[in-house]
Order: structure tokens, then sequence, then C-alpha cells
């Protein structure tokens, strides 16, 4: 049996219905399939998770299946101005994991009292290990982001020497649906070497997450 013809209206109050949503607005086709889905809600959930949520409940209640490119999600903070407008994924913590040649990084990020985490495994080495971090740092990025993006480290640079300070440099490719997208990033290491592994690779793609989270 074929999902039900139901309107902009119903959907729109569905989706209203969900946890964190203040408000929704549904665009549809002349067919009248939907077209658009926009979705103001507040920051305590990451925009997949909100997509996810939208699909479940249109599937459940309707029998529609959505595809998840269509809806696109804006945050507020504290039902104030849109998330991505000033807020930043932060450094919670990093830790590595050493079993002979093999090593696994966990990075932990944080934004608005949301914790986003990813996992890199590879090589032991000492550079593959910063490698590991910046990639783990990259998962965690992409968790809280959604669907229909990749961020793949290119390369780092753990010693680079400007005004006597050392910098963390990396380069990211940030490959959506519209293409690739090279970014970098920079970090003054201070005294730890892994936190600014982390702080270099948010810094490449924390400009970047309003584009993030509308894929």
């Amino acid at each position: 049996m074929g999902a039900q013809k139901v309107s902009a209206s119903d959907i729109e109050a569905v989706i209203r219905s969900l946890t964190n949503v203040n408000s929704a607005r549904v665009v549809m086709s002349d067919e009248g399939s939907i077209r658009e889905i926009h979705v103001l809600t507040d920051s305590s959930r990451s925009p997949k998770q909100l997509v996810r949520d939208v699909e479940s409940a249109l599937q459940a209640q309707f029998g529609l299946e959505l595809d998840h490119k269509k809806v696109s999600i804006a945050q507020t903070q504290n039902g104030k101005q849109p998330r991505f407008a000033d807020s930043r994924l932060k450094f919670s913590d990093v830790q590595i994991s050493l079993n002979g040649m093999q090593a696994q990084a966990v990075v932990r990020l944080k934004i608005n009292g949301g914790m986003f985490e990813g996992q890199a495994s590879g090589h032991s080495s000492s550079h593959s290990q910063l490698r590991l971090i910046s990639t783990a740092t990259l998962k965690a990025v992409e968790s809280w982001g959604g669907d229909g993006i990749a961020l793949v480290l290119e390369d780092i640079n753990p010693s680079v020497s400007l005004s006597g300070q050392t910098l963390v440099v990396v380069f990211v490719n940030m490959i959506t649906p519209k293409g690739e997208d090279l970014l970098s990033g920079s970090a003054v290491m201070k005294q730890d070497l892994w936190k600014a592994v982390v702080n270099a690779t948010l810094d490449a793609v924390n400009r970047r997450l309003g584009t993030i989270g509308e894929h």
C-alpha cells in the first residue's frame, strides 16, 4: 500500500511535535510531493539525529519515504540566534591506546552541552598517532554534522615555526555532493601536542560548520 496523500500543514504538525523542535516549514511540489523541509530547533541534539527523527516520524505517521537531503536544520542557542552564527565545536578530551604496532585515537568534542566522539585506528608511529588524532576529530565532527559529507585529512605538519612559536598545521578535504573543498587550520602548540592537533583540525572545519549542517 502506497503512502497516503498529506498536506504541508499535516507534515509540519508532526515535525513540530518532535522533541526540541521550535518550528517547521514544508515546501511541496505542484505534484504534491515534498520538495523542502526547514526545521528550527534548539542546540541540544545534532542535525543528523534530528533529520533521522523527522524521517522516522513521517514514515510512522504517513508512510512517507523521505530523502534526508531535503531536510535543512537550523539550530538556536537558548532560543536566540542560529547556532552556525558563532557557536563552535570545542575540544573536550583526547586519548591514545597502544597495542603493539597498532594505535587507536579517541577524540571527544563538546558544543552547547552535547558531546560527540570520533575514533580512528592505524599504525603506532609518532607521526601516525597525530594523523589518527586529527582523523578522529574529523569523525567526531561528522557525527555532529550529518550525512552527505566526508571530511578527509590530507596532511599534517606538527612543527611549523613562526615568530618563535611552534604551530600545528593541517589540511582537510571536505567532500560534499557539490564537490571538494580543501581547508586549512592551525593552532599554537603550547604544552599539549595532542590538544593542538585537535584544535588545528577544528580551526580548519569550524568556519564551515554551517555548510556541514545543511547536508
